[in-house]
């Protein structure tokens, strides 16, 4: 209710009544829905059974409104979809299905309208998960697991011991699915297997599997191993992608191991759940075990129009009444071939049949084409049908011998078709032989080449009729009866994925009993809603797979949140000593990623495989350091701002990062065509929309580059070659609790194979004592820590950016990428930021920005723009014209680390600009009047060094002196810098702008002398009129060192 602003919601556009009238039921059909990527990490909103509204007649933007006068307001929740023929495929300009538009409801209050009201529906969420939570709780299920095992009193004890020996391993796993495990894995599939010998005992194992640790292959090897068992298991999980997951691993074993079968049978692995929400697409392998594609599947080998029967009996009819069937053909064709010309006797056309025009002219097929064409035609629906029957039915419904005589047939009927299309088969000869009446006139050459053929008919006939006859043995259910079609494929079912929630309809579902649950991603599970399928009726064993340092099941309510209601109960019998499985070899990450996540959140207990240390592992997408397989990147010049509804946040400087970079690899990738993912992800929603907004659908649909969106939360369990994280924050003063949780961060840096990119703002995530504090420093100390603006192509989006949101004003800061890297160091005052802010004019806001980058590389006009009033500070109080405006300056000393030569650094006293205020021309006397009684509180040597000058050319550098050099700022010694009011000053103003404190910043200053054709250009009209200002730093000898365009 708090996000009621921010849901999902739509206008009403027909609303009636249904029957039974009185029972607070309703038909409901909306325009369309809005915000339907409000929910994090989702899918876009649509309709389902079980969603909760309400019902007003004016859109709520609070709780509050709805009490006001005049509204009127229910809950309602959704019976069911309405949807007709015409609708089903039909789709409204924003991509909603109609069925998702047109509902029934049940109200909490009956709820009358008339033409004239105007009503809105907001949606809530959906209640089907936690009713059947609900129930689950108050259920009276099978109690084994958790009073045995779960109980306070019983968890702490140790599970029922079990000899892990060779024996288990003969029974269990065979050497190759053993040869593909680590130690680690190989330890917890074995203590999984010996569960089974625990008696009549029930146990728990607890798989502890951190990011990429293959925790999705020991679970997939279990599992396969537990099918050849025939051990009847349910594998649960929290999502449908973490369930498609896991059944698309242990899929493609099943497959390997029946490479060499003629068909791959998968009857006995089923998946439940939504076909839209699993994601399956047609033709997937993954669709061949869900239930409703078999359902399909079954019907159509045991339907009248192409079942088994149907496809029997027309190879049959084929194969006996071929020359029969011929003749019909030749005789319908003959008599169309001489329609309109005089008739011939019937004697004439029967002697000429075989030789007359029709057929000698090519104009009717011959026997053995016509043979051929229903022979193709007859035996490809009868490969399929037996297919269907070896693909998804299994020994528990149709006996192996039956299995045996399928294959055993398609091999004989291949075989005839091998002999019917080789080159020496003779159309008269094959007639003759496969008429009834014996064949006169017909060479023996030609009788002995088409014998095989024969044999083989014969053979193929046998083999049908003793196949027609079992199967119509079999007790198959009727194909119109789709209980007893889903019956059939639970019958038959020895492993079953799906949701933990969904597991809740196989209480109602007749059928052996389950041994074994496993559930994947069991830290993301409600403890709450494991109790569904535990309580199924058989469960003995039950094996959670997850990690409680990844993010946990996400809970709206912060009451919830509060008791616990997120807990899993992977987590808790992990606080409560239950011993743990750890999987301790990753092989996903480089070790420069793995480093920090390791030593952070698992104590370094994880090793890093040998296939990520291998030289081949590192990979370089895009040229120089900051594109290292792990890089902090930090960006200064970013500003957080709070999306529309107030509950998300997006920072469109890291937008515009993570855009350039895409940009660049996608330039690379055209070069080298090697396939590449690319993830990015961002803690928060507004992010990921914006980013989304800004790339549209630019790198959709490429084969071999692909781009994937989505929140942390969303990308839990998934990996890409390159991770791009945007952390967003650029905000001191706020809290970064959200952001700092240590699952979230740890889902975050684990994600990306070669390359995690981190922008971020340094100062910003080390405000406070967070585990974001400790990344940095963890960069910084490994040499990963770079400024977005060392990269021409980042430094150059950041600007434009801020360009194009009107945003140049953050650039107005020591330091911004502008003024970082200067000669000179400017500090700016709280009123020269102010005064630059009011400035309505984007030509004059750049002008100042231009005149300001100009200054900082030393640069002065030949000419005094104005005389000073301030005779005793003459040489350090200065005033630069911009239009009809003045920037006045000062020059000041300030402690700061001075870079002598590339790697000589020195803390130094140095020469300064403060930038104190742009004013008018008549404003100017009363500044100076101000700043004249700051400065007369300064010493005379202090004085002297300001005005202290050396020049290169024309340009003004500034002074610097060592610490040992003894001097007093003011004259007064019991005067101190207490206050401050410019950015990133360490000096004093406190007389000019009152209770403005900021904090210290000391930069790394890089001594460069400036081209003199760039300093041309600087001083050109054109550089000024043309808003394009390009400094490049150079040494004496000419070696680029640091350039940075600004396109203004």
């Amino acid at each position: 209710m708090e996000t009621i602003d921010s849901a999902p919601f739509a206008e009403v556009v027909d609303f009636k009544e249904s029957k039974p009238y009185g029972t607070k039921q309703y038909t409901v059909k909306v325009d369309c829905w809005r915000n339907r990527f409000s929910e994090r990490g989702n899918d876009p909103y649509k309709t389902l059974p079980g969603d909760l509204f309400i019902l007003a007649n004016a859109k709520p933007e609070t709780v509050s409104e709805l009490q006001l006068a005049g509204r009127s307001w229910s809950f309602v929740s959704v019976t069911h979809l309405v949807s007709n023929i015409s609708q089903i495929q039909k789709k409204d300009e924003n991509g909603d299905e109609e069925t998702s538009l047109c509902f029934k409801i049940e109200s909490s209050k009956e709820f009358e309208v008339d033409d004239s009201t105007s009503l809105f529906i907001v949606f809530l969420l959906n209640l089907i998960p936690s009713r059947r939570i609900y129930k689950a709780l108050y259920m009276q299920g099978n109690l084994t697991i958790i009073k045995e095992v779960l109980c306070s009193d019983s968890v702490a004890q140790e599970n029922p011991s079990y000899e892990k020996n060779n024996d288990i391993m003969e029974k269990g796993l065979d050497e190759n699915l053993l040869s593909g495990l680590n130690e680690a894995q190989t330890g917890a599939v074995l203590a999984c297997l010996g569960m089974r010998h625990c008696g009549a005992k029930s146990s728990v194992e607890l798989i502890w599997g951190p990011p990429g640790t293959g925790k999705t292959k020991t679970i997939a090897t279990l599992l396969f191993t537990l099918l050849k068992k025939n051990c009847r298991t349910l594998i649960c999980a929290p999502t449908n992608v973490a369930i498609t997951e896991v059944a698309s691993r242990l899929l493609k074993m099943v497959t390997e191991a029946e490479s060499n079968a003629m068909f791959c049978s998968v009857g006995k692995i089923l998946l439940l759940g939504n076909k839209e929400r699993l994601k399956l697409k047609v033709g997937s392998d993954i669709e061949e075990i869900y239930l409703g594609h078999r359902i399909e599947k079954i019907i159509e080998c045991i339907g009248p129009q192409t079942g088994w029967r149907h496809c029997f009996a027309s190879m049959i009819n084929l194969l006996e009444d071929c020359v029969c069937d011929y003749n019909i053909y030749l005789g319908n064709e003959l008599t169309e071939l001489t329609e309109g010309e005089e008739q011939n006797s019937a004697r004439e056309v029967n002697d000429e049949r075989r030789s007359g025009p029709g057929v000698s002219e090519g104009k009717c097929k011959t026997f053995l084409e016509y043979f051929r064409n229903r022979f193709l035609s007859t035996a490809l629906p009868l490969r399929y049908c037996i297919s269907i029957f070896c693909t998804h039915m299994t020994k528990s419904c149709i006996p192996e011998h039956i299995f045996k005589d399928m294959v055993s047939l398609i091999l004989l009927v291949d075989s005839f078709g091998m002999l019917l299309f080789e080159g020496n088969v003779i159309s008269e000869a094959l007639e003759g032989r496969f008429s009834c009446s014996e064949v006169e006139g017909v060479s023996e050459l030609y009788v002995a080449d088409s014998i095989p053929l024969v044999m083989k008919r014969k053979e193929c006939l046998v083999a049908l009729r003793t196949l027609q006859y079992s199967l119509s043995k079999l007790q198959l259910p009727d194909f119109r009866n789709g209980t007893d079609l889903m019956d059939l494929c639970f019958l038959g079912a020895s492993l079953v994925f799906c949701t933990a929630s969904s597991s809740f309809k196989l209480h109602r579902q007749e059928m052996e009993p389950f041994t074994f649950v496993v559930i994947d991603e069991a830290a993301q599970l409600k403890e709450c809603e494991s109790t569904i399928p535990l309580q199924l009726p058989g469960v003995k064993h039950v094996i959670l797979v997850g990690d409680e340092r990844q993010l946990p099941a996400m809970v709206k309510s912060n009451v919830s949140q509060e008791a616990g209601f997120a807990r899993s109960l992977f987590e808790r019998l992990s606080t409560m000593g239950h011993p743990k499985h750890l999987l301790n070899m990753q092989y996903r990450m480089h070790p420069s990623i793995s480093f920090f996540p390791n030593s952070s959140f698992y104590n370094n207990l994880i090793l890093d495989a040998p296939n990520v240390t291998k030289k081949s592992h590192e990979k370089h997408y895009l040229p120089g350091p900051i594109y290292g397989p792990y890089s902090f990147i930090n960006v200064n010049d970013g500003r957080e701002e709070k999306d529309e509804d107030g509950h998300s946040r997006k920072n469109m400087v890291e937008v515009a990062i993570v855009l350039k970079v895409l940009r660049n690899l996608y330039k690379e990738w055209l070069n080298s065509k090697q396939k590449l993912n690319v993830g990015v992800v961002s803690p928060y929603a507004a992010q990921v929309v914006a980013i989304q907004e800004n790339l549209g659908q630019k790198y959709d649909n490429l084969d071999g580059f692909k781009v994937k969106i989505n929140t942390v939360d969303g990308f839990q369990g998934g990996e890409d070659d390159i991770i791009i994280m945007s952390t967003v924050r650029s905000n001191s003063h706020q809290s970064l609790q959200f952001i700092s949780n240590i699952q979230r961060v740890n889902v975050a840096l684990t994600r990306a194979r070669h390359c995690l990119w981190i922008l971020g703002n340094e100062k910003t995530l080390c405000s406070s004592d967070s585990v974001w504090k400790d990344l940095v420093l963890d960069a910084k100390s490994r040499e990963c820590f770079f400024n977005a603006d060392q990269d021409k192509d980042l430094a150059k989006a950041i600007v434009d950016v801020k360009k194009e949101l009107d945003q140049l004003d953050d650039l107005l800061n020591a330091d911004s990428i502008l003024f970082k890297n200067a000669r000179w160091k400017v500090l700016f005052s709280d009123n020269f930021l102010k005064s630059f802010k009011k400035l309505t004019s984007a030509s004059l806001k750049k002008s100042v920005l231009n005149l300001l980058l100009k200054l900082s590389t030393g640069w002065r006009p030949r000419k005094r723009n104005v005389e000073t009033g301030c005779s005793s500070s003459s040489l350090i109080l200065k005033k630069f014209k911009v239009k009809s405006l003045y920037i006045v300056c000062t020059t000041d000393i300030a402690k700061d680390i001075v870079c002598t030569t590339d790697t000589a650094k020195d803390m130094r006293y140095i020469q300064i600009l403060k930038v104190w205020d742009i004013l008018l021309l008549e404003d100017i006397p009363k500044l100076e009047y101000r700043l004249e009684t700051i400065l007369n509180r300064y010493t005379d040597d202090f004085i002297s060094l300001c005005k202290e000058k050396y020049l290169e050319g024309d340009l003004e550098v500034p002074q610097s002196w060592p610490l040992s050099l003894e001097f007093s700022r003011f004259k007064d010694p019991t005067v101190t810098e207490t206050k401050r009011d410019f950015v990133g000053d360490t000096s004093d103003g406190r007389s000019y702008v009152e209770n403005s404190q900021v904090s210290e910043s000391l930069l790394l200053m890089k001594f460069y002398s400036l081209s003199s054709g760039l300093v041309n250009h600087l001083l050109s009209d054109s550089g000024v009129e043309n808003w394009i200002s390009r400094l490049k730093l150079q040494t004496k000898k000419g070696r680029l060192y640091f350039i940075i365009e600004v396109l203004l």
